[in-house]
């Protein structure tokens, strides 16, 4: 088995309603609680943090699915959300819909992607590290739109 880290470093001072900093390798970006939970809203926050790498870890996914296919995309503006539900006291994420948007070479290429993508989809989640450590907890949908035209 392979193993391989991903050092975080939250510094924060103080309660609640302060802001931190969270730096890793390249990460270095302030973080609270957002403004619509009744925080500062300064820089990013968990959950958006959650969604980021959710949407990042499916783009990075697909992209590599579809060239393995031999249907590189020329490109991927992936558009995701998080929705996070408040139950038995207790926030959690519930779902994340990710709608990427999928740009091919030309129609010919759109066409035998149409034919695919559903499976190809479904392996580029499968091979998501983020997608397979939230599975189970959190659902996550696939709603793609095919083009050829940036």
């Amino acid at each position: 088995m392979v193993q391989h880290d991903f050092p975080v470093t939250v510094t924060w001072q103080g309660g609640r309603n302060e802001v931190g900093q969270v730096t890793g390798d390249v990460l270095d970006h302030a973080v609270s609680i957002p403004s619509a939970l009744n925080g500062q809203g300064v820089g990013t926050n968990p959950d958006e943090l959650l969604v980021a790498a959710a949407a990042s870890c499916m783009t990075i996914s697909l992209a590599a699915t579809l060239e393995r296919a031999h249907l590189t995309p020329l490109k991927i503006d992936m558009r995701s959300a998080g929705t996070a539900s408040f139950d038995n006291g207790k926030f959690r994420m519930v779902k994340i819909t990710h709608r990427p948007i999928i740009t091919m070479a030309n129609q010919e290429q759109v066409t035998k992607l149409e034919q695919r993508l559903e499976r190809l989809i479904t392996v580029a989640d499968q091979n998501c590290m983020v997608s397979n450590s939230l599975r189970g907890n959190v659902d996550i949908e696939v709603i793609p739109t095919l083009t050829d035209k940036l």
